[in-house]
């Protein structure tokens, strides 16, 4: 293999009327900064004029010198690399016009090679700021940013049909300002973002994008319990069911319980020295009190501080008997749990039903009037296998991109390095076993 080769195909250079000059790579400063020049030429006969269309006859076509540019291409070792590529120059008799040798390396006017603009594009797919994109591709941030909304352009989202599972959410992606998302729930697939997350946006966009008729195929939406979504959808998607998250079920009653502990834990918090030693217990084994009754260990002894030698079993038991009013609570947000957890409908209903204790504290009462209040979305979210686990798994890793940028301030340009992050990340494969079972089973 010859020099030209080699060197074009290590640079992955497809042109072969590209030519590498011997000995044609340097180091050289420039603009303050160290970069790796190779030298090249590209040069091949000229069949007809571009501008008259005249096929060359004789020396009706003749080469008229060269031209050189300073291409980017991706860097190769430790310096950026710029390839210094003289391109012929041809001269057409029949027209008096000249014209430059043309390359699929590099478009037409441009400095920047196909590859460069590849490689960006695929460094958007990892969590790295613009900046670090620019200076790992020798190129400067507004370049980044301007091919990442050119490449965006390619995953525009279509707003003709939409799927028949939905799911909803929001995230901050500026000081106080939410953005508003949906997703196909099937698939993850994000169908759009917008700026906002009010009614009247979430309204006016998709009366505008989608028509009644396909609005009404949508059979199911996933949300958390924002009151907000619940109007709009009723008005926008008459024949969707409503899905509360269940994940957000079990982190309301969840963070109630825990708020409720905190609250009975500082009245411990005495002089008194049995007290003190009950108020380190109930701070340091707080989750032992938030896990499910049915995963605590009654047979593993095991060594834990300020209790010694015990099961977790015990360890709850013995916390819960520090005051009675801890005990009601603990009990009432177990039997919540384990409604939750078997899918039992009837088993909700009936304790959401019930009023409260006198004992129950503050928080978990608010949090009982919620599920009251969303209780009938609640029993489509036992009914259906739809959740908003992908939501969740977007909108972590949107947050992501947002902090390795230090925030964004143009909205547009925010959306844009989203759909391309997402576009073209690899693609999970989901199982069929995972597809199964997605209708809703007939009522016993």
């Amino acid at each position: 293999m010859s020099i030209t080769n080699f060197t074009r195909k290590l640079l992955d250079i497809q042109d072969k009327n590209i030519h590498i000059d011997s000995e044609g790579i340097t180091i050289e400063e420039y603009k303050g900064r160290t970069y790796k020049f190779i030298h090249a030429t590209l040069t091949y006969e000229a069949t007809h004029c571009p501008h008259c269309h005249i096929k060359k006859e004789g020396t009706s076509i003749y080469k008229n010198g060269t031209q050189t540019s300073r291409i980017t291409i991706p860097t190769i070792g430790v310096h950026p690399v710029y390839l210094l590529l003289k391109k012929q120059r041809f001269m057409c008799k029949p027209c008096a016009r000249s014209f430059t040798a043309k390359t699929s390396i590099v478009k037409r006017h441009c400095f920047i090679s196909s590859n460069t603009k590849a490689q960006i594009l695929v460094k958007t797919a990892e969590a790295q700021s613009i900046k670090s994109i620019s200076r790992d591709c020798g190129v400067s941030d507004a370049t980044v940013q301007r091919i990442l909304n050119d490449g965006a352009k390619a995953f525009k989202p279509y707003h003709k049909t939409l799927p028949s599972h939905l799911s909803f959410d929001e995230f901050k992606y500026a000081k106080s300002q939410m953005a508003f998302e949906y997703i196909n729930a099937e698939t993850g697939a994000i169908l759009d973002i917008l700026d906002r997350r009010d009614s009247r946006t979430i309204k006016n966009h998709f009366i505008t994008h989608y028509s009644l008729k396909n609005r009404k195929q949508v059979k199911t939406i996933t949300i958390d319990m924002n009151a907000g979504y619940v109007t709009v959808i009723k008005e926008l998607f008459p024949h969707a069911e409503i899905i509360i998250d269940r994940f957000h079920l079990v982190q309301l009653i969840s963070r109630s319980m825990n708020k409720t502990r905190v609250t009975m834990m500082n009245r411990f918090k005495t002089s008194n020295g049995e007290d003190l030693k009950k108020y380190r217990r109930l701070k340091a084994y707080w989750k032992l009190l938030l896990k499910k009754e049915n995963e605590l260990s009654y047979t593993s002894y095991k060594y834990y501080r300020l209790f010694g030698q015990r099961i977790e079993a015990s360890i709850v038991q013995e916390i819960l008997a520090y005051d009675s009013r801890l005990r009601r609570n603990y009990q009432l947000y177990q039997s919540l749990l384990r409604a939750m957890n078997q899918k039992n409908y009837v088993a909700l209903e009936n304790i959401l039903s019930q009023p409260c204790h006198q004992d129950i504290s503050t928080y978990l009462r608010t949090s009982i009037q919620t599920l009251r209040k969303h209780l009938p979305y609640m029993k489509n979210s036992f009914y259906y296998t739809y959740n908003n686990g992908r939501m969740e798994g977007i909108n972590n890793k949107i947050k992501v991109l947002n902090r390795v940028a230090y925030g964004y301030r143009n909205f547009t340009n925010y959306k844009n390095r989203i759909l391309v992050h997402f576009q073209l990340k690899p693609v999970e494969r989901t199982t069929n076993k995972r597809m199964k079972n997605k209708t809703r089973p007939k009522a016993a």
